[in-house]
């Protein structure tokens, strides 16, 4: 055989070789240019609940020192209704670029399709889990003109005006549903489920008298509701009590088993994001919320700070997903129209 053929086959050979290693190279670099060019314009933040609510107050606050440290304003857009499955098939149904994240809770990723719901999203692959914020535990109040100012005076209330309690919920299947229904086959009572397109409304309402009973976060309802008087705190939905009050007892505490309804707030971009954003995302959120001034804050609302990894926060996800479920198939609270 010609001996020169042999070295140019081997010549272009070696030449092809290289061309394919640099590729892999440059291919290889494309997530790393990513992370390291992102963000170069505003992000945008969608909250799945009308101003007012708990993640609507922590999105904004959080929203702002995040910016600083991307350089790049945060936007936040609230997109209510359906059970916060709106503002959920929306971020679904964004472009995989890291420039819009569901700031959102258990409700849109867990709750909801617990229950079934006919949600045009699948919460495993539309969504990546980022980041963990909080986990922390509601307060049951009523309104303070109907009367009772503890529990078991509530039970006794509602005992003597049978179906004539009003607790409110933030949606159908939403925790505050569950906890109406748990209340009512806990205590013994008879009441009627009033649904609201997210949490302030629905608070609202319950200091104005509207409806007598409901579930809310410090940050929704200390300040604006409680320390006026205008709602009575009757019990934490925690497996112990709260620093902020220390002298209100867990519903446990007064004979009310398994009314421990842990809530946490997280953030969720599409599923396809580059992992060089998510990591990114991640990094900047846990210095965040690792911060004295927001620590804090998040105490005195009553909530832990977590930091877990992007695979971490996942995996708590699908735990969670997994106990909604069994409430939801033990409690028979399904999907209504």
């Amino acid at each position: 055989m010609d001996m020169g053929l042999i070295a140019s086959r081997s010549r272009h050979a070696r030449a092809w070789i290289g061309a394919l290693f640099i590729a892999a190279i440059g291919a290889a670099s494309i997530p790393a240019a990513h992370a390291q060019e992102y963000p170069n314009k505003p992000l945008r933040f969608i909250v799945s609940s009308p101003p007012g609510g708990v993640v609507d107050i922590r999105a904004r606050r959080f929203g702002v020192r995040l910016g600083e440290l991307l350089k790049q304003p945060i936007i936040v857009e609230n997109k209510p209704g359906a059970s916060t499955t709106i503002g959920a098939e929306f971020v679904a149904k964004s472009a995989p670029d890291g420039y819009t994240a569901l700031f959102g809770g258990n409700t849109e990723v867990v709750v909801a399709p617990a229950l079934r719901t006919p949600i045009r999203y699948d919460q495993d692959k539309d969504f990546i889990p980022v980041a963990q914020f909080t986990l922390g535990y509601p307060v049951l109040v009523v309104n303070s003109a109907l009367g009772p100012k503890t529990l078991p005076q509530l039970i006794e209330w509602a005992k003597a005006r049978p179906g004539k309690l009003l607790c409110g919920s933030s949606g159908h299947g939403s925790g505050q549903h569950f906890v109406c229904e748990l209340l009512a086959r806990s205590a013994g009572i008879q009441l009627s489920v009033v649904p609201y397109k997210g949490t302030g409304p629905m608070l609202l309402d319950t200091a104005a008298g509207q409806v007598h009973v409901a579930i809310g976060f410090l940050a929704e309802v200390d300040k604006q509701y409680i320390q006026t008087g205008r709602v009575i705190p009757l019990g934490v939905l925690a497996p112990k009590r709260i620093a902020r009050f220390p002298d209100l007892p867990t519903m446990g505490e007064q004979g009310h088993s398994d009314f421990e309804m842990q809530s946490w707030t997280g953030l969720f971009v599409p599923g396809g994001t580059p992992r060089a954003v998510v990591d990114r995302l991640n990094a900047e959120i846990t210095k965040v919320v690792r911060e004295p001034e927001y620590a804090n804050w998040l105490a005195e609302t009553g909530s832990e700070v977590v930091t877990p990894t992007s695979d971490q926060f996942r995996d708590f996800v699908r735990a969670d997903f997994n106990r909604w479920r069994k409430r939801s198939d033990d409690f028979g609270i399904k999907y209504e129209q």
